[in-house]
């Protein structure tokens, strides 16, 4: 896309959420049905989310549905780039919490000596700048591209 955007060719790629958004195909999954519906359990038991810990981004610290107080590991780049505060429980306190058993996925790695406790990460604001996909999807929506699809189609 950056190819496309530098040499100002006029061509479109559709992103991998261009059906969502198109109204031709809002009735497809009904039709159709969903892929992967009948998927195998994949073994994880659901524990609480992060989400029920309290996070604050400011001072870097993160409060465990028990109240006790997490260790900040640091922060690191997911596969996206995007930057995550990584948190990790430590083992006094998870190993004899009482809901280690609801927020763990393993609560037998806080009993020994080499385990760990609860990890959780939260993704930090990112402030970016369009990108070469944004551009494109300003361009699929803008009806230039059914138009050209239209016109090339014929």
């Amino acid at each position: 896309m950056q190819y496309l955007h530098d040499k100002q060719i006029n061509g479109y790629i559709p992103d991998n959420r261009f059906r969502s958004r198109d109204p031709k195909f809002s009735g497809q999954k009904t039709k159709y049905g969903k892929r992967h519906q009948n998927q195998p359990k994949t073994g994880w038991k659901q524990v609480i989310p992060a989400s029920e810990f309290q996070f604050d981004p400011v001072a870097m610290t993160c409060i465990c549905p028990a109240g006790e107080s997490l260790h900040y590991e640091g922060t690191r780049n997911d596969q996206n780039g995007v930057p995550r505060a990584h948190f990790q429980g430590r083992l006094l306190q998870c190993r004899h919490c009482p809901k280690k058993h609801q927020c763990m996925q393993n609560p037998s790695s806080a009993d020994h000596r080499k385990g760990k406790g609860r990890q959780v990460s939260y993704a930090l604001e990112l402030k970016r700048g369009p990108t070469y996909t944004d551009w494109m999807k300003h361009r699929w929506i803008a009806n230039k591209a059914k138009r050209f699809i239209a016109t090339a189609c014929r």
